[in-house]
C-alpha cells in the first residue's frame, strides 16, 4: 500500500472513532440532533492522533407516545437502540439495538507510557443488543431511578493496522456475550456543556469471549480471557453556585476481577465522548492507563470572564486518579494527578467550539514524568 493509502486509512481510523457502544445509555425524553465532532495530539511523546464524530438522533414518541429511537451514526459506524416504554407494562420498557461497522473494536497498546504502535490493530464487527428498563420509581417526583438488564450478542473481526508488526498474532476473530446490569438516579444529558446534572449509578458487567487464547509479538505474548468482570460506580453533580459560573464534580471507582487486556478498564485522555465510560485524566492519551482497580475524581470550574459576554467562557479542570494496575502495564506511581484548561467559544447557542491543554503530571515521557496534550471539541446542536 502507497504512503499517501496508509495516510488516508490512518486519519480514517483515528479520527472518525465515536462513542460506539450505548449499553449504559438511559431512555431520554428530550429531541436531539448533535453534531459532535474532537482531535486531540500530544506535545510530548509518541501518542497517536486520536479523536471522535459522529451524529446523535434522538426521537422520543416517535410514532407514539411510547416509542422511543437513538441512533449514533459516523461515517464508519453505525450504532441504534428502539425502545418500547410502558411494555410489558406501565413502568417497564424493552429495548432492542443494532450496530456495527468499521474501528470499534480497536486496540491501542501502550506500556510505560510509550505507545506501541507495532502492537496495535484495527478492530471491526457489530452485534444486537436486548435490554429491559425499570422505570417506577422519581425521588421528589422530579429525580428519576432507572434499572437495566442488557444483553449484547456481538462479534469482532480483528485486523493489522497500518504500522501492525507482520510477525504480530492477533486475537482470534471471535463472538462475544456481555451482559450488563445497572441501576442509575438521574442522569448528565449527553452534550458538551450541561447546566445542571446529578447522576448516582452503579453497574456489573460480564463477558464471555468464544474464541480466547495467545496473541501479541512471539517475544511478548499476551492471553485473552474466556470470561471476564467488571463492576464500577459512579456520583457526582453539575450545578451553577452563581449566574455564569458552573461547577462540575464527580467520583468514578471501578474493579476488575477476571480481565485482560482486552477488557480491563482504560483511563487517560480529555474527551467526555471517546467512550461509553469516558475516564478522563488530562496530559494523558486517551486508554494510556490500564487499571484493575481505580479510583477517579474529575472536578472543573466554567465561567464566563468578561461580564456580560456569554459566548466566551473559561474551564480549568483537575483530575486524581489512584490506580492498581494491570500486570505488564505498571507505571512508578499509583497516584496519577492531572489539570486541563480550556477556551470556549459559543458562536451562537447551539453551536460550540473548545480548544483546551492538558497536563499530566506523573506521565511517563522518554524517562521523564509530566505528559501534555492539545484538545479541540465541536458541538452543533439542531
Amino acid at each position: 500500500m502507497s504512503l499517501r493509502g496508509r495516510s488516508m486509512l490512518l486519519l480514517l481510523g483515528v479520527l472518525l472513532l465515536i462513542w460506539s457502544h450505548p449499553a449504559a445509555a438511559q431512555i431520554d425524553s428530550q429531541r436531539r440532533t448533535n453534531l459532535e465532532a474532537g482531535g486531540t495530539s500530544p506535545l510530548l511523546g509518541n501518542g497517536p492522533l486520536d479523536g471522535y464524530g459522529f451524529l446523535l438522533l434522538n426521537r422520543p414518541h416517535l410514532t407514539s407516545e411510547d416509542l422511543y429511537l437513538r441512533v449514533v451514526i459516523s461515517p464508519v459506524y453505525v450504532n441504534s437502540e428502539i425502545i418500547h416504554d410502558r411494555w410489558p407494562a406501565d413502568g417497564h420498557a424493552l429495548g432492542l439495538g443494532l450496530a456495527g461497522g468499521l474501528f470499534g473494536y480497536n486496540f491501542s497498546e501502550y506500556r510505560e507510557g510509550d505507545y506501541k504502535r507495532r502492537e496495535s490493530f484495527w478492530g471491526h464487527g457489530g452485534g444486537l443488543s436486548l435490554s429491559y428498563y425499570w422505570r417506577q420509581l422519581k425521588i421528589a417526583g422530579v429525580l428519576p431511578v432507572e434499572g437495566q438488564l442488557r444483553l449484547r450478542p456481538q462479534y469482532a473481526i480483528y485486523d493489522t493496522g497500518t504500522d501492525t508488526r507482520s510477525d504480530f498474532r492477533l486475537p482470534e476473530d471471535s463472538a462475544i456475550v456481555t451482559g450488563r446490569a445497572g441501576i442509575r438516579v438521574g442522569g448528565v444529558p449527553p452534550e458538551l456543556f450541561p447546566k445542571r446534572a446529578l447522576e448516582i449509578s452503579v453497574w456489573h458487567e460480564a463477558s464471555y469471549r468464544d474464541n480466547a487464547g495467545r496473541y501479541g509479538l512471539p517475544e511478548r505474548r499476551q492471553e485473552s480471557e474466556q470470561f471476564t468482570q467488571r463492576t464500577w460506580a459512579r456520583a457526582g453533580g453539575i450545578f451553577s453556585p452563581w449566574l455564569e459560573h458552573t461547577v462540575s464534580l464527580f467520583l468514578t471507582g471501578g474493579i476488575a476481577g477476571d480481565t485482560d487486556e482486552l477488557s480491563v478498564f482504560r483511563l487517560g485522555g480529555a474527551f467526555r465522548f471517546q467512550s461509553e465510560l469516558p475516564l478522563t485524566l488530562h496530559g494523558y492519551s486517551a486508554g494510556e492507563i490500564f487499571a484493575k482497580r481505580f479510583a477517579l475524581i474529575n472536578a472543573s470550574y466554567r465561567l464566563a470572564p468578561i461580564p456580560g459576554v456569554k459566548w466566551f467562557q473559561l474551564q480549568i479542570a483537575g483530575d486524581y486518579a489512584r490506580v492498581h494496575y494491570l500486570a505488564g502495564h505498571t507505571l512508578p506511581r499509583h497516584n496519577l494527578p492531572g489539570a486541563g484548561a480550556d477556551v470556549i467559544v459559543a458562536f451562537t447557542e447551539s453551536t460550540t467550539l473548545v480548544l483546551g491543554y492538558g497536563y499530566a503530571f506523573d506521565a511517563q515521557r522518554g524517562g521523564h514524568s509530566g505528559g501534555q496534550e492539545v484538545h479541540a471539541m465541536f458541538e452543533m446542536k439542531f
